[in-house]
C-alpha cells in the first residue's frame, strides 16, 4: 500500500511501544492485513517510549524491511501522552488514529472511525462501550471519569476515551498551538470546540 505523501486518503497509525519487543511483530503485520483488506492507505509510525530492551532493535528491523513502517525512538520514557505528540509531529497522513501494541483498540473500530473521517468529519473519538478489566480496575476508571467531567471543561464520552482519530487540519492545529506539557492530546482535541463524532468499541479482555 503507497505511503506517498501526496496521497490526500492516507492513514497514519502511531503505535506506541514500551518494551513491546514480543508484540510489535504480530501487531504490525495485524495492521497491515487489516488496512490491506480495506484498501485505505497507511503508514505505520513505532514511537518507542525509552525502552530499554530489544523493542527498538525489532521496530528498526520492521522499518528496513517494510515501506509503509517508520521507527522512532524518544530519548527516555517520557510516558504515553509525549509519545502520541511525537507522533502527531512526525505523521504524513491526511489523519490519524492511535493504537496500542496489544491491540486493545479493536482494528474494526480504527477502520469504522476511518470511513466517518471520510465522510467529512474532522474528530471522531472510539469510546468504550463496555469494560471487564476487574472491579477494582473499573471503579477507578469510571470514578476518574466522573471527577473529571464535573471539574473540567473538558467532558469524556461515557466508559473514557484516551484516543481518536484526526482529521489534516486538527493534527496542524495540535502542533502548531498546544505545548505537551502537562496536557495529553485526548484533552486537547476536546477542548478545541469541534463537534467530535463518537464510536463505541467492546474493550477485548
Amino acid at each position: 500500500m503507497s505511503s506517498d505523501t501526496t496521497n490526500h486518503k492516507m492513514l497514519s497509525i502511531v503505535l506506541h511501544s514500551y518494551f513491546s519487543g514480543d508484540r510489535l511483530r504480530s501487531a504490525s503485520k495485524k495492521i497491515m492485513d487489516k488496512l490491506n483488506s480495506e484498501s485505505i492507505p497507511f503508514e505505520i509510525l513505532i514511537i518507542d517510549d525509552g525502552s530499554t530492551d530489544d523493542s527498538f532493535d525489532i521496530a528498526t528491523e520492521l522499518a528496513n524491511s517494510t515501506e509503509e513502517i517508520s521507527a522512532y525512538q524518544l530519548s527516555k520514557n517520557y510516558t504515553t501522552p509525549y509519545a502520541k505528540f511525537a507522533g502527531l509531529k512526525l505523521c504524513r497522513g491526511a489523519c490519524i488514529v492511535f493504537v496500542p501494541d496489544d491491540l486493545q483498540r479493536p482494528l474494526e473500530n480504527v477502520v469504522d472511525m476511518y470511513r466517518i473521517w471520510e465522510q467529512g468529519h474532522k474528530i471522531v473519538i472510539g469510546y468504550r462501550a463496555s469494560r471487564d478489566d476487574g472491579f477494582i480496575n473499573d471503579l477507578f476508571s469510571n470514578t476518574y471519569y466522573k471527577i473529571m467531567n464535573f471539574f473540567s471543561e473538558v467532558k469524556f464520552p461515557p466508559g473514557g476515551a484516551d484516543d481518536f482519530l484526526a482529521d489534516r487540519e486538527i493534527i496542524d492545529i495540535i502542533n502548531e498551538e498546544i505545548s505537551p506539557r502537562n496536557t495529553s492530546p485526548i484533552v486537547e482535541v476536546l477542548r478545541l470546540g469541534f463537534s467530535p463524532i463518537l464510536v463505541p468499541y467492546d474493550r477485548p479482555k
